[in-house]
């Protein structure tokens, strides 16, 4: 799984980063909203973890942004922050789940398989335009 972790905390993105990655999987940090914004279009991508205190743009506007480009990358939020009005602010601007800080990093890999058994295996279909290229099917 390729991991995105934005988070202003830098020792905290840092450690969640190395957490992933000693944990088998890929993943790479942001610092701010902005950057986080544009790192989190990358198609590769298979989970965003996003705290919603960002500066430049607020983590909940970075993911109600991804989710109107049509990117339906998954997002956890992470955030100190844990009242309900919060936690349903973020889940209705597209997140597709919340963690409060602090949080145990074996919680946030549960998370993370979690929501990856929620998404389709990539089909290995590819698509630019109108042109279809269906390699299973040996279609375009």
């Amino acid at each position: 799984m390729h991991c995105l972790v934005v988070d202003d905390e830098t020792r905290l993105t840092d450690l969640v980063v190395r957490y992933l990655t000693e944990s088998g999987h890929t993943a790479e940090g942001r610092y701010d909203g902005p950057s986080g914004l544009t790192a989190a279009r990358d198609p590769r991508l298979d989970a965003v973890l996003l705290d919603v205190m960002l500066p430049g743009m607020d983590g909940v506007e970075v993911c109600r942004t991804l989710r109107g480009e049509g990117i339906d990358v998954p997002v956890i939020l992470l955030t100190a922050r844990g009242a309900i009005s919060e936690r349903v602010a973020g889940l209705d601007a597209g997140a597709d789940d919340y963690v409060v800080k602090p949080f145990a990093m074996e919680e946030l890999l549960a998370r993370l398989r979690a929501i990856s058994r929620r998404r389709p295996e990539h089909s290995g279909r590819l698509q630019v335009g109108d042109l279809v290229l269906d390699p299973e099917q040996r279609r375009a």
